[in-house]
């Protein structure tokens, strides 16, 4: 009877030296992840099947990822989170599915990670109606969840009208919305709220969608900020790279306080 207790105590210790060396050995990063997460839908910039102005061949080319302006190049999702401060590739893999050509982890210190997806350029349609999908689906209540469109704004184009008929609709949930794509407001925040979603960065006028007004944004949802201060965020940002003004930043994301946002329409 002794020496089985013997036993049972050596068992526990050697369990609980085992559970203390090895949790110690672990990363910070993997003992502590984060409770909030953005999921980013990347439809790559393609010169042959978008309704854009065409972007230079190398970097206009929706079947090329590690060269696509939206993903590869210097601005582009993968490439600006890799290097930007504070972050981290936790990993890439290739090839999810025909149309998701590449899918990346990233993590902003220990507050935040980010999966991003890169959409064949042909495929905006489900790119849009993926986005859509996610957006209409109610937040993990242990999570905090954002849900990001990145790319064309494939509802300009009249090809893609369509799937606007298979976009959910949802009870409100306020799941957090961004859409980076030309005048974003006026073609997807009718959507986004009849998914129950909540828009909290749209755009106004035309713009380019690069990584560094995700990259802000992303901090800002972090740090729990709130619409206006992600709005800000992002016009700051947009400024910064873009080398135009302020106000001019802030014109874009609606964020200007006292002069109305500029709202054109191709219709």
């Amino acid at each position: 009877m002794k020496f089985s207790c013997l036993l049972k105590i050596i068992n526990r210790r050697s369990i609980y030296l085992f559970s203390t060396l090895f949790f110690t050995a672990l990363p910070g990063y993997v003992t502590a992840m984060p409770s909030t997460h953005i999921s980013v839908i990347v439809s790559l910039v393609d010169n042959e099947s978008q309704g854009i102005v065409p972007v230079p061949a190398k970097i206009g080319n929706g079947d090329d990822p590690h060269n696509n302006l939206y993903w590869g190049a210097a601005y582009g999702v993968k490439t600006f989170l890799s290097k930007a401060n504070g972050w981290r590739n936790l990993g890439c893999e290739k090839d999810i599915n025909d149309t998701i050509m590449e899918r990346c982890q990233f993590a902003w210190k220990d507050n935040l990670t980010v999966t991003a997806d890169a959409y064949r350029g042909s495929r905006i349609d489900q790119a849009m109606l993926d986005f859509m999908q996610q957006a209409a689906t109610p937040p993990n209540a242990a999570t905090r969840e954002m849900v990001v469109f990145i790319g064309h704004d494939g509802l300009m184009d009249e090809q893609n009208q369509p799937i606007i008929e298979r976009f959910p609709k949802h009870a409100g949930h306020d799941k957090q919305a961004v859409v980076l794509a030309c005048m974003s407001e006026e073609f997807f925040s009718e959507h986004l709220l009849a998914a129950g979603a909540k828009p909290v960065v749209t755009t106004y006028s035309f713009m380019a969608p690069e990584a560094y007004v995700l990259e802000a944004v992303a901090r800002g949802f972090a740090n729990q900020a709130s619409e206006a201060e992600l709005r800000s965020s992002a016009s700051a940002a947009y400024a910064k790279y873009q080398r135009i003004s302020a106000k001019a930043g802030k014109s874009v994301f609606g964020a200007n306080a006292h002069t109305k946002p500029l709202r054109l329409s191709l219709r």
